[in-house]
């Protein structure tokens, strides 16, 4: 028996007798051994492929019978000729592969209903070969077409894995879009199809004493984009049948537009009020019972509506509630850990009791990272979600009793700083991580980062998969070989080597620096947790230095001069894509090293050219009407990804760990070839003992600085003018901004703890001296209402999604005052900040804070100008505190 309880293969013997009416049947060529059953052999085959008559629905029907047009094209490929009839055709004469719930397969003893899950059964029965899982309908619900409930297809994951084991086929690539099912492979031509190889074989045989029945290492294997194909059954890519997954469900049960008007007390207090939720995020108060009897109703209601499997976790960024009762709940104080994890069991409990046979799975998540400390062992239903399975997640839970065991999130391909489309993982990174998570009874797998880099990925994900097969005997030294081998053919060796070298440059990230690996965040000595890089451009050019990429160029461009055949090329096409993507990225960032070294004009312009070729290359892979060019052959476009248009590739949006908006990638060029070079900025502030307001006389003393309008321009420049003086318990920022003569004469209220950079607002950044990686950010629009304050670096947890961004669920003391005058036609705002609400001391001589100060002019149809007082040749970006000047006190 396999090692792994979840991988089970047996395999009878046979009678003598048996053995000999077998080989009467089968044509049996000298060169086969006397223990196989010779399927086809000498261009002939004897053999007919069935389906069954009556399929548990349609859909399923259309399932199998591309299951079975799979296998034909195997034999096909091979030069034998295999038809495929439903069972009531069958030719009584002829031996059979039966595929699904047959009646030979019923004959043979094989229930399929009796499957649990993705199990298999391939049998030799007599002359004929039984191949079949469980097939059966999705009962659960769902309208959410990105969230899709997939029908189980047992018989095809059969399927695959023995046209894979006894027919040669090789499932390289992904044969059809997410989110559709396997059906959805009529439209493929499979034996023309790149996503697929059929190695061709002289003699087809199987085993005559074949009984494999196997039950996966996993029952589920997902992410979003979600797939169903050959490919992703192949692999062990398991869909959600009948499983909700929701995370961080209590927002789900008690959803803020629909309650927060009318029941704010059910949402967290904090700083006396009740969490206004419309920014994203809601919190919750948890010893309300209402909000308990939600949360429970919501988990009671996907069961009946047929799910099996429903997930239970607390909101993200989690905020606690800081009223008495919440503090009193369950006796654990300020602990919420504890109190959640106690409050999770005592749902599960109640479920248990109510919807007996069904699963909760709670989530251990920052505050639930650490397993409860009042009881080890969970109710008989539940299954516990570890959001980290490295050793060191994984070693607390080893003494507790978790029922139905563990799912786990994996963090492969979340990137960190490298951007989703460049590679991250190595083949022994997932060669480790697969046996870690069998070894350690993970059952499911929720993939953070799908990984849809095929070209430059492809045989790491195939190693993966792959290696759920067996993960105790399997290596992905062979499996990389068997990658390489059936992909590139002839161009093999040249492909073996560009994978080496390029697996070998980004080992470092793959193993230590890439998200929720052992180095993606260390303590340095004031022991406040520290993510180890946090320049994008810093590791880029770590990973992929001049030489290293001209060598990858140099081995790719051997293999496409190597290959022969279609198929193989245009697998290279695809790499060479993905390859020439990440090349422009890496040749920009260098280049804008070199021009931070020396920002001259010429150094610039290489810089700007750079950028420009990039931008030519993206837009390359787009037709007129912004649509993907799909790559000769392949049956959809596999880079760009699937919903990523020209401005997600060129980095124009900034994603989790992923700071690329505002760098140079998506600077205006021709605008900047017309600019003087910004700079870093210093201004003193001057010292004050009265009141300080708009009008105050003091102002004419304070020095005035403007604030350097940034391309692109949308409308004529209007000067933005900084000034700023102190007194003993406050820092006064005034600024005044020009506005067209005109222009809008009123100027709506935009509340709510928002962003204020999509609107007419000044942006200020203050970073006292004294507490690292700690600044405020205030900002104001000409609307008294329109405020909003955060602060960044209080939040330590690397996972929070807070982390190294602007909390706005901070609240500190501030004031504001603005004034939109008519002649000249300018907005005056002064703000006035307490020097406790930044908790710093009173500034003396000589004291300097970094600092920045932006604007955000709206105009006409959502254009937006910006200005900035402090940037550098690197960043114009004022959430960038390397550009930031300097306040002298």
């Amino acid at each position: 028996m396999d090692a792994y309880p979840g991988n089970v293969m047996t395999r009878r013997a046979a009678s003598a007798a048996r053995w000999g009416a077998l080989l009467g049947v089968a044509c049996l060529p000298a060169s086969a051994r006397a223990a196989d059953l010779v399927l086809a052999s000498e261009g002939r085959c004897g053999y007919q492929i069935v389906v069954p008559d009556r399929p548990p629905t349609a859909e399923i029907g259309d399932c199998i019978r591309q299951a079975a047009r799979l296998l034909e094209t195997a034999f096909r490929a091979s030069g034998f000729t295999v038809p495929v009839v439903p069972e009531a055709e069958r030719d009584p004469g002829r031996p059979a592969i039966c595929l699904g719930d047959t009646a030979a397969a019923r004959a043979a003893g094989v229930d399929t209903r009796a499957l649990v899950g993705w199990q298999t059964v391939v049998l030799v029965t007599g002359h004929d070969v039984i191949v079949a899982g469980h097939d059966a309908p999705a009962r659960g619900e769902t309208d959410n077409p990105r969230r899709p409930n997939w029908d189980r297809v047992g018989t095809v994951k059969a399927a695959a894995d023995f046209a894979r084991e006894h027919l040669g086929v090789r499932f390289l690539y992904p044969d059809i879009a997410p989110y559709r099912p396997v059906s959805a492979a009529a439209a493929v031509d499979l034996l023309a199809s790149p996503a697929i190889e059929f190695l061709p074989r002289t003699t087809i045989s199987v085993p005559a004493e074949l009984d494999v029945r196997r039950t996966p290492v996993l029952r589920l294997n997902t992410s979003h984009p979600a797939g169903g194909g050959f490919y992703d059954l192949a692999l062990n890519r398991f869909p959600r049948v009948d499983e909700a997954f929701g995370s961080h469900t209590w927002e789900r049960a008690v959803p803020p537009e629909r309650f927060f008007a009318e029941h704010p007390e059910y949402f967290a207090l904090v700083g006396g009020t009740r969490l206004d939720p419309r920014g994203g995020n809601a919190q919750y108060c948890l010893s309300n019972p209402e909000v308990q009897r939600l949360i429970e109703r919501d988990l009671a209601g996907w069961f009946e509506r047929g799910y099996e499997s429903v997930d239970l976790g607390q909101p993200d960024g989690f905020r606690a509630c800081e009223c008495q009762p919440c503090r009193d709940l369950y006796g654990t104080g300020d602990d919420w850990g504890e109190k959640i994890w106690i409050f999770n069991r005592d749902v599960a409990e109640r479920l248990a009791r109510s919807h007996p046979g069904r699963q909760v799975t709670m989530m251990s998540y920052i505050l639930t990272a650490a397993p409860p400390r009042s009881f080890r062992a969970f109710p008989e239903n539940t299954s516990v979600m570890l959001t980290g399975t490295n050793e060191d997640d994984i070693a607390p839970w080893r003494d507790y009793t978790v029922p139905r065991g563990f799912a786990g999130y994996v963090y492969n391909w979340c990137p960190n700083l490298g951007s989703r489309y460049t590679p991250m993982r190595t083949p022994a990174h997932v060669e480790a991580q697969v046996r870690r998570l069998a070894a350690n009874r993970i059952q499911a797998i929720q993939r953070d980062g799908p990984g849809q880099l095929f070209g430059l990925e492809g045989p790491v994900y195939y190693v993966m998969g792959r290696m759920f097969d067996d993960p105790e005997h399997l290596r992905a030294q062979d499996l990389l070989a068997e990658f390489i081998d059936a992909a590139f053919g002839t161009a093999a060796p040249a492909m073996r080597s560009f994978y080496e070298r390029l697996n070998h440059a980004i080992m470092l990230y793959s193993d230590h620096l890439g998200t929720r690996s052992d180095l993606w965040t260390y303590r340095p000595l004031d022991g406040r947790p520290r993510k180890t890089v946090t320049d994008p451009f810093q590791l880029i050019a770590f990973l992929y230095p001049p030489g290293v990429l001209a060598a990858l160029d140099d081995d790719l461009t051997h293999a496409e001069r190597l290959a022969t055949g279609g198929k193989p090329r245009t697998r290279l096409a695809l790499v060479r894509r993905e390859f020439d993507y990440l090349r422009h990225l890496a040749r920009v960032v260098h280049l804008h090293h070199a021009y931070q070294v020396e920002p001259d004009a010429a150094s610039r312009d290489r810089l700007l050219d750079a950028i420009d070729s990039r931008n030519a290359f993206i837009a390359s892979l787009y037709d007129a009407r912004g649509q993907a060019v799909a790559g000769d052959g392949w049956a959809h476009v596999l880079f760009p990804f699937a919903g990523h248009d020209a401005n997600h590739l060129r980095l124009a949006h900034d994603g989790y760990q992923e700071p690329y908006a505002e760098t140079c990638l998506n600077w205006d060029t021709a605008a900047m070839r017309t600019l003087p070079p910004p700079g870093r900025q210093r201004v003193t502030a001057l010292a004050t003992a009265g009141p300080v307001t708009l009008d105050s006389p003091q102002w004419r003393e304070a020095e005035p600085r403007t604030l350097t309008i940034l391309p692109p321009f949308h409308g004529r420049p209007l000067p933005t003018t900084l000034q700023i003086m102190h007194d003993p318990s406050h820092v006064h920022v005034r600024l005044e901004c020009g506005l067209e003569p005109d222009g809008a004469a009123e100027f709506p209220a935009v509340g709510g703890d928002r962003d204020l950079r999509g609107h007419e607002s000044i942006d200020i950044r203050l970073a006292p001296p004294g507490r690292r990686d700690v600044s405020y950010r205030f900002q104001a629009g000409p609307h008294p209402e329109s405020r909003s304050e955060a602060v960044r670096g209080l939040v330590t947890e690397a996972m929070d999604p807070r982390h190294g961004r602007d909390d706005a669920g901070w609240n500190g003391d501030w004031q504001c005052t603005t004034r939109v005058e008519r002649e000249p036609r300018r907005w005056l705002v002064l703000v006035s900040i307490p020097l406790r609400t930044l908790e710093v001391d009173p500034p003396v001589a000589g004291t300097v804070w970094r600092a920045n100060v932006g604007r955000s002019h709206a105009l006409p149809r959502g254009r937006i100008d910006r200005s900035i007082w402090s940037s550098t040749p690197r960043s114009t970006a004022i959430d960038d505190p390397t550009v930031w000047g300097e306040i002298a006190f």
